[in-house]
């Protein structure tokens, strides 16, 4: 084993596909192939399984991922340390957001991790919560912000954010008047909602079936943006978090009401492999992420949303 095919298997695992990490390298696919083939050979064991979307990752694969980048980094301090070179921490670390909030957060935790690290590599992909946690199973990721996420073996989640959820209306509607809007009224009104699994509609289903209201579904749409603008259209009402619609209510092309009895909180949270003991770069990105979650609070800049203290987050975990 040399550490280019440990370099290869990394990037295969970590983009999802065999053209995808040629790409990335500048290397002919076939060759890319051979290399893991040789890898896989050497250690008698299948580390990943191709499928139609790409690869998936297997177990014993997903054991070597946790070790090899520590491997690569370790080489390569220790050739410079031999060749006498200063060198400043290098590593990987990816981090998964979802749609809305990854547009509040990367720009700004990139900003930081590039001023402390900048030989260090910070890959951001954006899925719903529902994708991200696969993503974190398969370890495609090293951390996630995940919303409204299901406990699930395998992942350690951190609470540290509640978000409050609105009902949201073009100007006009019948349902856009002022002030807060009791939930069971909702129940009347055609909605634009993302399909199952997507987490905001798993808490929706969840606060209806509790409270014996039946939602009234006008049309599925998992795209936010798309979400957005059917209701601008007039297509129906949505439901969001207040931080996902507060610039269109700002130019006043939407409106949003709150929502009580029950008030409804979207809770995001930090989310990391159980399998295996956080790398020491993913340890420091999750302190990052959360202080630049409560720097967007505090600044008025994520809308509608309270950091979680210590001891919710206890209780909450």
């Amino acid at each position: 084993m040399d550490i280019r095919e440990l370099r290869y298997f990394v990037q295969i695992a970590r983009a999802g596909s065999f053209s995808r990490a040629a790409t990335r390298l500048n290397i002919a696919q076939p060759a890319l192939s051979r290399q893991l083939k040789k890898l896989e050979d050497e250690l008698g064991v299948q580390l990943l399984v191709r499928h139609g979307r790409g690869v998936e990752i297997t177990e014993a694969g997903a054991q070597l991922l946790a070790q090899a980048e520590d491997l690569i980094d370790h080489f390569a301090r220790t050739l410079d340390a031999v060749k006498g070179c200063k060198r400043n921490f290098a590593g990987q670390v990816v981090v998964g957001v979802p749609p809305t909030s990854g547009l509040l957060i990367v720009p700004e935790i990139y900003k930081i991790f590039r001023e402390l690290w900048p030989d260090a590599t910070l890959i951001a992909r954006e899925g719903i919560s529902t994708l991200l946690e696969e993503w974190l199973l398969d370890r495609r990721i090293d951390i996630a912000v995940l919303h409204n996420p299901m406990p699930l073996d395998g992942i350690d989640l951190r609470p540290i954010l509640h978000e409050q959820m609105v009902l949201v209306t073009p100007p006009g509607h019948d349902a856009a008047g002022p002030g807060a809007i009791a939930f069971r009224d909702i129940a009347d009104i055609p909605l634009v909602l993302p399909s199952l699994p997507h987490s905001n509609r798993r808490l929706l289903e969840r606060a209806a079936l509790q409270h014996n209201i039946r939602l009234n579904l006008a049309i599925e749409v998992d795209s936010v943006p798309l979400m957005k603008a059917m209701v601008k259209h007039g297509f129906g009402a949505t439901i969001q978090t207040f931080a996902g619609v507060s610039l269109e209510v700002a130019r006043g092309e939407l409106v949003a009401r709150p929502i009580e009895r029950p008030s409804l909180t979207s809770t995001i949270c930090l989310g990391t492999p159980q399998e295996a003991k956080a790398a020491w770069l993913t340890l420091e990105l999750a302190r990052i992420l959360r202080r630049c979650v409560a720097g967007l609070v505090s600044a008025g800049d994520w809308a509608g949303a309270r950091m979680i203290d210590d001891r919710e987050e206890s209780e909450e975990g």
